[in-house]
């Protein structure tokens, strides 16, 4: 594939427990649409654990981000949705290696929340310890999680857990340090 330039991605539904698990469909000019569930070790500019059901989501991966680890997973072990008003998100993993082997999770906010502008990233945001910068703003609802991750070392269960539904999100991907 020819060296990557810059494009602008969409990412919705998305939603996450900040800092720590993020469900989220890419919509990629050059890889398509895919789902995701991504587990952040230490923080999003450091190498990350992207979980994917589809080819397009491990190319994606592969010509991105080779510095994170991918596993494929098959589109029923890996389920996104979102419903019709965007203020609920569910989301469900099933995987036999990585540091999660199953998630289900429901992201909740009130149909009366009010949505806040949130922008994010910069020329120096690297995206997952990659050659990658972002820009971008997302469209937040607060919002509460409910349900359980099972890791190696144990299952954890979520419950009113603090996150956050994305109604919708833009970045502008650019290499990093070339002016995001």
């Amino acid at each position: 594939m020819p060296e990557q330039k810059s494009q602008t991605e969409f990412y919705g539904p998305f939603a996450h427990i900040p800092g720590r698990y993020e469900w989220c469909r890419i919509h990629s000019p050059s890889h398509g649409s895919f789902d995701t569930f991504i587990v952040i070790e230490t923080t999003t500019d450091a190498r990350v654990t992207v979980y994917v059901n589809s080819e397009n989501g491990e190319a994606f991966m592969a010509d991105r981000y080779p510095e994170s680890s991918c596993i494929r997973v098959s589109k029923d072990d890996l389920v996104l949705a979102t419903s019709a008003d965007g203020h609920m998100v569910t989301g469900s993993l099933s995987a036999s290696e990585g540091p999660v082997r199953d998630a289900s999770m429901v992201f909740l906010s009130p149909s009366e929340a009010s949505v806040s502008e949130s922008d994010y990233g910069g020329e120096s945001f690297r995206v997952w310890g990659s050659r990658w910068a972002c820009t971008g703003v997302d469209l937040e609802l607060k919002a509460l999680c409910n349900g359980r991750l099972k890791e190696e070392s144990g299952e954890q269960i979520f419950k009113g857990e603090e996150g956050v539904i994305t109604l919708g999100s833009y970045g502008r991907i650019e290499p990093f340090g070339e002016g995001a």
